[in-house]
């Protein structure tokens, strides 16, 4: 009987980790329609119980944002589920408490949802409900990964110090990239440099008053608004962040190519890794080029949270099983 418990446990943690991916797809579709707004009340839907709206009446932005919040519940309700069952589960007490804290995160997560749209889309606020879109999901792939048979059966891989560090500042660049993805989203800066790979006509930018003309000038001809020079900064930093995160996880991958392919597991995670990078990289300038286009732009937004997830998955494969406290 516990086996078949533990097994559903597992299955529930994965789909939760799985769905939660999703959501910031369906999430980052809303924002890239520019639809948040388009079920102006919350949290009923133009005044009717969530569950209760009709679907034929889920049409244009609706589609997005009432879509949005049907599954952003059912994924909570997953969540309050997993929580419950770790508690009643034999798991070490970190991991229930973890549990309880990823529900924590989910239900605050959906409180900032709310007030996006009852003070009208804040930037701030928005930001703050993207990130910890991020936080969770991180939560969600450590107890998944947890519960799961590999973690059960693996034994210890010869890793040394330095490359733990490694993995950490890997999760480090990568989440602070999405902080800057957020907060360019967010004020409208995402055509701030309307040119790729060149920013204003410029290979090096000067931020100069010649260059945000220049820039302002391509927006124009484009039909886009103007930005200002903090518009701009804000967009290069997501650039610059790109370039430095690419680059570590390049390195990263060449100085311990030899310790790596000693692991099927480190190996596959790895190359997993340098995967999404490129892809997000390509991703990142095809969404300037198309003039963030809806689905490129989502795209970008959910293949980087996947660079998060196979980030944190790689911390957690490379950690020795010694550390009972932490994996057990």
């Amino acid at each position: 009987m516990k086996n078949y418990y533990k097994i559903g446990l597992r299955r529930l943690s994965k789909l939760t980790s799985f769905s939660t991916l999703f959501l910031i797809f369906v999430g980052a579709l809303v924002k890239s329609h520019e639809v948040g707004l388009s079920v102006p009340d919350w949290p009923t839907t133009y005044g009717k119980q969530m569950f209760a709206f009709p679907l034929s009446e889920m049409v244009g932005g609706i589609f997005y944002e009432h879509g949005h919040r049907m599954l952003a519940t059912i994924i909570g309700f997953f969540t309050l589920i997993q929580a419950i069952s770790l508690g009643f589960s034999n798991e070490p007490y970190w991991l229930k408490k973890l549990g309880f804290i990823a529900l924590g995160t989910v239900i605050t997560q959906g409180i900032f949802g709310g007030i996006t749209v009852l003070f009208y889309l804040p930037p701030a606020v928005s930001i703050i409900h993207g990130i910890l879109a991020q936080t969770f999901f991180v939560m969600t792939i450590i107890i998944a990964y947890s519960l799961s048979v590999e973690r059960e059966t693996r034994k210890n891989i010869t890793v040394n110090n330095s490359m733990r560090d490694g993995t950490l500042i890997i999760v480090g660049f990568v989440y602070i990239q999405l902080i800057f993805g957020a907060l360019m989203r967010h004020t409208a800066s995402g055509m701030a440099i309307p040119d790729f790979p060149t920013m204003g006509g410029l290979w090096f930018p000067t931020f100069s008053d010649s260059m945000i003309n220049n820039i302002n000038v391509i927006l124009f001809d484009m039909d886009w608004d103007v930005v200002s020079r903090n518009q701009v900064i804000i967009h290069f930093l997501h650039r610059l962040g790109a370039v430095i995160v690419t680059g570590f996880i390049g390195h990263f991958f060449f100085k311990n190519r030899k310790i790596i392919n000693t692991s099927n597991v480190l190996k596959k995670s790895m190359w997993l890794i340098l995967f999404i990078v490129i892809f997000q990289f390509t991703l990142g300038a095809l969404t300037v080029l198309t003039e963030r286009a809806p689905y490129i732009a989502s795209f970008h937004v959910v293949n980087g949270a996947a660079l998060l997830g196979a980030s944190i998955l790689f911390v957690l494969r490379v950690q020795p099983l010694k550390y009972s406290k932490w994996f057990k």
